[in-house]
């Protein structure tokens, strides 16, 4: 059985394409606009996206070395001093990053041999993890921050409705087991979400339902919206 992660290389890979169709409308105006995450221009955003493509490239290529590296050598500060020096560029060479890079990462995972997808680590905070988790934790950079690009009039997300159901369906499986532990004291959340068996979390006696699309319930357990009348959550990170 081939030991890389196909099903998340192949919907990662389709979302890259899906943001490179986007931003062949960009422009300058477009580039400046802010995004939807507070502080951040449409530029920072898609700087952030080619960069993270870049660290992933750096952690695999360390892995086909026999090494195991973090994502990036300069850690946090080399994260946002990489983001505020790109994002102000035109929006041709915006978008014209992200492709590179994107290729770059697909063309790192391509040359990737079973044996060290199945053994590769790279270094995080709390010790090592695998190459293949890697993989999925790109997906999630690459179809989160294409909602919040905010670009729909570009074809790109409207609402996290609009985001690859494949996607949508296996982060529901990360988050919601998770979901026990995450809700207040005294309260439970009854999830209705999508076409998932509706199912109770927390211990609480105030049993509040949580009913909505699978986009939109994703999005609430992330941090990043909801309806107000639903229990606020912790960080799920």
């Amino acid at each position: 059985m081939p030991a890389e992660p196909s099903a998340w290389l192949q919907g990662c890979s389709q979302t890259h394409r899906r943001i490179e169709r986007t931003l062949e409308g960009l422009t300058d105006g477009l580039a400046r606009r802010p995004s939807l995450l507070p502080n951040w221009t449409v530029g920072h955003v898609l700087t952030h996206i080619a960069r993270n493509a870049d660290s992933h490239t750096r952690m695999i290529e360390a892995a086909q070395r026999g090494e195991a590296v973090t994502q990036n050598a300069g850690g946090q500060p080399e994260r946002e001093a990489a983001i505020a020096a790109g994002q102000g560029r035109p929006a041709a060479e915006l978008a014209a990053d992200v492709k590179a890079a994107q290729q770059r990462l697909e063309t790192a995972w391509s040359a990737t041999s079973d044996e060290v997808w199945s053994t590769g680590l790279r270094r995080v905070a709390s010790g090592f993890n695998t190459l293949t988790w890697a993989v999925f934790q790109r997906w999630r950079e690459a179809e989160v921050h294409f909602a919040d690009l905010g670009l729909s009039e570009l074809g790109g997300p409207a609402s996290w409705d609009d985001l690859s159901s494949a996607y949508v369906e296996a982060e529901l499986d990360e988050q919601i087991p998770s979901l026990h532990r995450r809700v207040p004291e005294g309260m439970a959340v009854l999830l209705l979400c999508g076409g998932r068996p509706s199912r109770v979390y927390g211990t609480g006696e105030k049993v509040i339902p949580v009913r909505g699309s699978a986009g939109r319930a994703l999005q609430y357990l992330m941090g990043r919206g909801g309806d107000p009348a639903w229990p606020a959550l912790p960080s799920w990170q």
